[in-house]
């Protein structure tokens, strides 16, 4: 239990530096964007009043959340930029270009919140206005999930070198293997080898009677089968007649 407490404020100290929130902010914001489009194109189809009202809260709170997002990440950028600015210049830049990015698509999650709250006081099937307001709502709700996705792609590719966009280190070098078709014979290539040759062994003739002497020590001469010792014969007299 001590461990669970001592978590959570750690959690809720971490909520206040900057530079964790607008990493946990973030994703609620395309997140929730796609939720909300999916659950308004689900509910103008079947005609769900009550899913489509769920859907334009999920959008205008997704909208919303991008302006904290933007306000943590500019707070957070001063910093990011000392710990980078020797070792990766690179990020730096990157960072500070997504940022003015968001900067700039700011005004999509305003009029986004604009737009899904009126739908929802006109209401969506009271008035053809509401309904408009919803639709064009729906549109703009996937472009800003868009732009919001696209732009965390891009703090991706800076902060995750293992991306498949990225050479790996590994790879660097590396030759590259050919197949071979069936019943040719590789190629050969020449290659540069720190070995020195081996060494040729070169059989020096042997005289005639040592060849013909080894010859006959190689040939088994033939098997002599078993002695049989002669058996006693018993030796009786001649009788007389």
């Amino acid at each position: 239990m001590s461990e669970f407490i001592l978590q959570i404020e750690k959690l809720f100290a971490a909520f206040g530096d900057p530079e964790y929130r607008y990493l946990l902010l973030e994703p609620l914001v395309f997140y929730g964007l796609l939720a909300g489009v999916i659950l308004l194109a689900i509910g103008l189809g079947i005609k769900n009043g009550k899913l489509q009202t769920a859907a334009l809260v999920t959008l205008g709170v997704a909208a919303f959340v991008q302006l904290p997002y933007k306000e943590a990440r500019l707070a957070a950028q001063p910093r990011l930029e000392q710990v980078y600015r020797v070792s990766a210049p690179t990020r730096v830049s990157g960072f500070a270009a997504n940022t003015k990015e968001w900067i700039e698509v700011s005004w999509m999650f305003k009029l986004l919140i604009v737009g899904a709250g009126t739908a929802l006081v006109i209401g969506v099937n009271r008035h053809r206005v509401g309904y408009g307001l919803a639709v064009a709502s729906g549109v703009l709700g996937l472009w800003a999930a868009k732009d919001a996705m696209w732009l965390n792609y891009q703090d991706a590719l800076a902060y995750h070198p293992h991306l498949k966009s990225h050479e790996a280190p590994y790879e660097k070098g590396r030759p590259t293997l050919r197949a071979t078709p069936v019943g040719s014979a590789p190629t050969p290539t020449n290659r540069t080898s720190s070995r020195l040759p081996a060494a040729t062994v070169v059989e020096q003739p042997r005289p005639a009677a040592a060849a013909s002497s080894s010859l006959t020590d190689r040939i088994l001469p033939p098997p002599v089968p078993p002695s049989r010792d002669p058996q006693p014969r018993t030796i009786k007299p001649l009788t007389s007649f």
